[in-house]
């Protein structure tokens, strides 16, 4: 009876954590006020200590159902805190300032590169994919793991 009771257990969280998974990775339609369409699906979190605080990283997929190529502006894809701080993403390196989705065509892992201060996961996090579109990246509990500086983590659900 008591392993039957745990075994119910261990499936019940594991089906829990599916589910949470699935609410970070589900696509949305984004529509612009100029009529531009684009989808984006957010797959993973990676998050990293630095000596000033934290890096967030959000890989997304992008897709451009338009017969039409699309330019996304990175600028456009910000970053608020529980403070409603908000975070621009980083331009360094490989990421561009512009986002060319070809027609009908899809970019399967995009990242985005946040620099944090300290403060910025004592609650949720939620990123802007539109004019007015958001996508809540971690849920309003403090993250409380211990990194050491350079030391990254990532995630597949909200709940980090």
């Amino acid at each position: 009876m008591a392993v039957a009771a745990i075994a119910a257990a261990l499936a019940l969280i594991a089906w829990l954590r599916i589910e949470e998974s699935r609410h970070l990775t589900q696509p949305h339609r984004v529509r612009t006020y100029g009529g531009t369409n684009y989808v984006v699906q957010v797959l993973e979190t990676t998050v990293g200590k630095t000596d000033v605080g934290y890096v967030l990283i959000v890989y997304a997929r992008l897709e451009n159902p338009n017969p039409y190529d699309v330019v996304l502006r990175r600028g456009w894809f910000t970053l608020a805190d529980q403070h409603k701080d908000c975070f621009l993403p980083s331009t360094n390196g490989t990421q561009t300032t512009l986002i060319k989705l070809p027609a009908s065509g899809v970019l399967e892992r995009e990242m985005f590169s946040f620099d944090l201060p300290p403060d910025a996961l004592t609650g949720s996090v939620e990123m802007k994919i539109g004019e007015n579109d958001f996508v809540m990246i971690k849920n309003k509990k403090p993250f409380t793991r211990q990194l050491r500086s350079g030391e990254f983590v990532s995630f597949r659900i909200r709940e980090w």
